[in-house]
């Protein structure tokens, strides 16, 4: 299977993010996030469906509440991907073991150029117009918390994770590009990027980690990723732009969370030289 995208027509993306599902039985709040994802399938399609972490949190059960999300996912008929946050294995659970329940998924997207660290994975989606790639989207595991000597607090990315990204974007000799990156906490520079929002609104502190590894550095060198989208902080979720880039948050998808941000998603229109972007809202 391939993404594919008619020429010159938008290829249609659904950003989910923290929907924050706790064990089964479900409580009330995450059936509410069930019963309006459900409704709101009935009413909106895409081409591609993806969940920027913490799907879960505080649960015993992960695989169970995953699949009824799942589920939820699979009667739509839309391909799936996803990553991860920093509640997706505060349990007894390896990310490795979360990720291998995406077999419960009818329409995994398809995954390229898959590298995995110790306990992260990123890959790429590949979109096709006929044979011809036509945009990339670049998915990274931005991990959890620090564990060793730096301290406490939100991990960076890591270096081989950008490593990974800079020898994919040098070996692709396209001299036009309209890329997104996606991942769970944000970067740095979201920070800075609160003085140029676009749309959409700054509800609370950035959160990003105290260290910064270098991955919006290496995207102003390399002029292909024009869009990155975030999740993590819920009562955020603005458009901003630094230089030619923008740096972008989801919306908060499930109500088992903190946050007085109306729940949603964020859609994204993508064509071959530029991409629109909105939120929106259950309600």
């Amino acid at each position: 299977m391939k993404l594919t995208v008619a020429p010159h027509a938008a290829f249609r993306i659904c950003q989910l993010t923290d929907l924050h599902f706790g064990s089964v039985p479900l409580n009330p709040a995450d059936q509410r996030t069930i019963n309006a994802l459900k409704h709101f399938f009935m009413h909106h399609t895409y081409d591609l469906i993806i969940v920027t972490g913490d799907l879960i949190w505080e649960n015993d059960t992960p695989r169970d509440s995953l699949n009824l999300f799942y589920e939820v996912l699979n009667e739509t008929g839309t391909p799936v991907a996803v990553t991860y946050g920093n509640h997706d294995t505060e349990g007894s659970l390896t990310r490795a073991e979360i990720r291998s329940f995406e077999s419960d998924l009818r329409l995994p997207a398809p995954k390229e150029n898959v590298y995995t660290t110790v306990n992260r994975e990123n890959y790429t989606l590949d979109i096709y117009a006929g044979d011809v790639m036509q945009n990339r989207l670049f998915v990274w595991d931005s991990g959890d918390y620090l564990n060793w000597g730096l301290g406490k607090g939100y991990a960076p990315l890591e270096f081989e994770q950008i490593d990974w990204y800079l020898k994919l974007s040098q070996a692709d000799k396209r001299t036009t590009r309209m890329d997104l990156g996606f991942l769970h906490i944000p970067v740095p520079e979201y920070v800075d990027a609160a003085d140029f929002i676009l749309e959409g609104s700054m509800g609370e502190q950035i959160c990003p980690s105290d260290y910064n590894s270098g991955l919006f550095y290496e995207m102003m060198r390399q002029h292909d990723i024009k869009g990155l989208f975030a999740g993590h902080d819920h009562n955020n979720n603005f458009r901003s732009r630094l230089g030619d880039i923008e740096l972008d948050y989801g919306n908060v998808t499930g109500y088992n969370a903190y946050g007085v941000t109306k729940r949603g998603v964020r859609e994204i229109e993508l064509y071959e030289d530029h991409f629109e972007t909105r939120v929106v809202t259950f309600e």
